[in-house]
């Protein structure tokens, strides 16, 4: 399985989430990790006003990510 990138990722979770094996769901809850780890870590290295701005252009994103990841890994708990 290959995406576009984040956008793509949650996209093809979004239409996958129900039918999905847990091998493509264990592969996208680590590329989804791995996103919002570099995120975390970029952001962190935002200083006052950068980290707002920062929110506010990923902020939306990352909000989308966790909640993948969330949901990724209670379906494999279920599975």
């Amino acid at each position: 399985m290959t995406t576009e990138g984040v956008s793509g990722d949650l996209a093809w979770w979004r239409a996958h989430r129900q039918d999905a094996d847990a091998a493509a769901m264990r592969d996208m809850l680590q590329r989804l990790r791995v996103w919002k780890a570099r995120h975390d870590q970029e952001r962190a290295g935002q200083l006052g006003f950068l980290r707002m701005a920062w929110d506010g252009v990923f902020g939306d994103e990352d909000e989308k990510v966790t909640a993948a990841i969330e949901e990724i890994e209670a379906a494999l708990e279920r599975a």
